[in-house]
Protein backbone atom coordinates (compact mmCIF):
# COMPACT_ATOMS: atom_id res chain seq x y z
CA UNK A 1 0.00 0.00 0.00
CA UNK A 2 1.11 3.43 -1.15
CA UNK A 3 1.51 6.34 1.82
CA UNK A 4 0.65 9.52 0.25
CA UNK A 5 3.08 12.29 -0.67
CA UNK A 6 3.87 14.54 2.10
CA UNK A 7 4.03 18.30 2.11
CA UNK A 8 7.66 19.29 2.61
CA UNK A 9 7.25 21.07 6.02
CA UNK A 10 7.88 21.70 9.82
CA UNK A 11 5.65 18.95 11.45
CA UNK A 12 3.71 21.31 13.88
CA UNK A 13 2.73 18.24 16.22
CA UNK A 14 5.13 16.80 18.60
CA UNK A 15 4.14 13.24 18.11
CA UNK A 16 3.83 12.95 14.81
CA UNK A 17 7.01 15.03 14.20
CA UNK A 18 8.97 12.54 16.75
CA UNK A 19 7.05 9.82 14.74
CA UNK A 20 8.36 10.98 11.32
CA UNK A 21 12.02 12.12 12.73
CA UNK A 22 12.16 8.50 14.10
CA UNK A 23 10.89 6.46 11.05
CA UNK A 24 13.03 8.73 8.39
CA UNK A 25 16.03 8.31 10.47
CA UNK A 26 15.81 4.49 10.19
CA UNK A 27 15.39 4.73 6.51
CA UNK A 28 18.42 6.63 6.44
CA UNK A 29 20.45 4.49 8.21
CA UNK A 30 19.28 1.45 6.62
CA UNK A 31 20.28 3.64 3.07
CA UNK A 32 23.59 4.36 3.85
CA UNK A 33 23.97 0.56 5.58
CA UNK A 34 22.85 -0.44 1.76
CA UNK A 35 25.05 2.26 -0.20
CA UNK A 36 28.05 0.72 1.27
CA UNK A 37 27.30 -2.42 1.21
CA UNK A 38 25.95 -2.20 -2.88
CA UNK A 39 28.69 -0.20 -4.30
CA UNK A 40 31.66 -1.21 -1.47
CA UNK A 41 32.49 2.10 0.05
CA UNK A 42 32.79 4.02 3.44
CA UNK A 43 30.13 5.72 4.72
CA UNK A 44 28.97 7.42 8.53
CA UNK A 45 26.04 8.94 9.34
CA UNK A 46 25.62 10.85 12.30
CA UNK A 47 21.98 11.98 13.39
CA UNK A 48 21.76 14.38 16.38
CA UNK A 49 18.36 14.66 17.89
CA UNK A 50 16.93 17.46 19.69
CA UNK A 51 15.45 15.12 23.06
CA UNK A 52 18.63 13.23 22.96
CA UNK A 53 22.06 14.69 23.90
CA UNK A 54 23.85 11.80 22.63
CA UNK A 55 24.52 11.51 18.60
CA UNK A 56 23.30 8.37 16.92
CA UNK A 57 25.94 7.02 14.64
CA UNK A 58 26.35 4.49 12.08
CA UNK A 59 28.11 1.87 11.64
CA UNK A 60 29.91 2.80 15.14
CA UNK A 61 31.75 5.12 16.43
CA UNK A 62 35.12 3.43 15.21
CA UNK A 63 33.76 3.31 11.15
CA UNK A 64 32.97 7.18 11.90
CA UNK A 65 35.85 8.15 13.51
CA UNK A 66 37.65 6.07 10.37
CA UNK A 67 35.55 7.78 7.47
CA UNK A 68 36.26 11.17 9.65
CA UNK A 69 39.62 10.91 9.93
CA UNK A 70 39.69 9.69 5.94
CA UNK A 71 37.87 12.97 4.92
CA UNK A 72 39.87 15.21 6.75
CA UNK A 73 43.16 14.12 5.04
CA UNK A 74 42.05 15.33 2.27
CA UNK A 75 43.34 18.92 0.86
CA UNK A 76 40.48 21.33 1.11
CA UNK A 77 39.91 21.36 -3.00
CA UNK A 78 39.44 17.92 -2.78
CA UNK A 79 37.09 18.37 0.29
CA UNK A 80 34.92 21.14 -1.11
CA UNK A 81 35.15 19.73 -5.12
CA UNK A 82 31.69 18.14 -4.88
CA UNK A 83 30.10 19.79 -2.08
CA UNK A 84 26.97 21.71 -2.89
CA UNK A 85 25.19 23.92 -0.83
CA UNK A 86 21.42 24.77 -1.32
CA UNK A 87 22.01 27.74 -3.10
CA UNK A 88 24.88 26.22 -5.51
CA UNK A 89 22.39 23.33 -5.92
CA UNK A 90 19.19 25.82 -6.34
CA UNK A 91 21.12 28.14 -9.02
CA UNK A 92 22.36 25.32 -10.87
CA UNK A 93 18.95 23.55 -11.34
CA UNK A 94 17.60 26.94 -12.37
CA UNK A 95 20.11 27.04 -15.12
CA UNK A 96 19.74 23.40 -16.21
CA UNK A 97 15.95 24.51 -16.29
CA UNK A 98 16.64 27.67 -18.45
CA UNK A 99 18.63 25.64 -20.61
CA UNK A 100 15.84 23.04 -21.00
CA UNK A 101 13.47 25.96 -21.69
CA UNK A 102 15.34 27.20 -24.05
CA UNK A 103 16.00 24.62 -26.02
CA UNK A 104 11.73 23.93 -25.65
CA UNK A 105 11.18 27.15 -26.84
CA UNK A 106 13.58 26.65 -29.97
CA UNK A 107 12.22 23.11 -30.97
CA UNK A 108 8.86 24.99 -30.36
CA UNK A 109 9.48 27.92 -33.03
CA UNK A 110 11.10 25.23 -35.10
CA UNK A 111 7.55 23.37 -35.44
CA UNK A 112 5.58 25.93 -35.94
CA UNK A 113 7.51 27.82 -38.93
CA UNK A 114 7.60 24.21 -40.24
CA UNK A 115 3.62 24.62 -40.12
CA UNK A 116 3.81 27.90 -41.73
CA UNK A 117 5.82 27.11 -44.83
CA UNK A 118 3.55 23.67 -45.14
CA UNK A 119 0.70 25.57 -44.68
CA UNK A 120 1.49 27.56 -47.46
CA UNK A 121 3.01 25.02 -49.58
CA UNK A 122 -0.27 22.93 -49.66
CA UNK A 123 -2.77 25.99 -49.17
CA UNK A 124 -0.91 29.36 -50.61
CA UNK A 125 -1.63 31.34 -47.84
CA UNK A 126 0.79 33.05 -45.96
CA UNK A 127 -0.47 35.66 -43.27
CA UNK A 128 2.58 37.83 -42.41
CA UNK A 129 0.51 40.14 -40.30
CA UNK A 130 0.69 37.34 -37.29
CA UNK A 131 4.47 37.95 -37.18
CA UNK A 132 6.54 40.94 -36.00
CA UNK A 133 9.73 42.04 -37.73
CA UNK A 134 11.56 40.41 -35.71
CA UNK A 135 9.60 36.95 -35.89
CA UNK A 136 9.94 37.65 -39.94
CA UNK A 137 13.40 37.96 -39.60
CA UNK A 138 13.90 34.90 -37.82
CA UNK A 139 11.79 33.01 -40.27
CA UNK A 140 14.06 33.85 -43.05
CA UNK A 141 16.99 32.73 -41.39
CA UNK A 142 15.19 29.80 -40.72
CA UNK A 143 13.90 28.91 -44.39
CA UNK A 144 17.81 29.54 -45.26
CA UNK A 145 19.08 27.42 -42.89
CA UNK A 146 16.52 24.59 -43.32
CA UNK A 147 15.34 24.31 -46.77
CA UNK A 148 17.36 26.38 -48.69
CA UNK A 149 20.60 23.74 -48.05
CA UNK A 150 18.50 20.70 -48.88
CA UNK A 151 17.10 22.85 -52.06
CA UNK A 152 20.53 23.46 -53.31
CA UNK A 153 21.93 20.19 -52.36
CA UNK A 154 18.99 18.61 -54.21
CA UNK A 155 20.00 21.21 -57.79
CA UNK A 156 23.73 19.58 -57.06
CA UNK A 157 22.01 16.37 -57.28
CA UNK A 158 19.78 17.12 -60.24
CA UNK A 159 23.10 19.31 -62.27
CA UNK A 160 25.24 15.88 -61.53
CA UNK A 161 22.36 13.24 -62.94
CA UNK A 162 21.91 15.80 -65.92
CA UNK A 163 25.81 15.78 -67.09
CA UNK A 164 25.37 12.14 -66.42
CA UNK A 165 23.48 10.66 -69.27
Amino acid sequence: MARKKMKLEYITCNSKRREAFRKRKNGLMKKANELSTLCGIQACVIVYDQNNPQAEVWPSDSGVKSVLSRFRSLSEFERSKKMVDQEVFLRENIEKRHGQLKKQREETRKKEFTDIINNYIHNGEFNSNLMSKDDLAVFSSFIDENYLKEINQKMQGMKIEAQDP
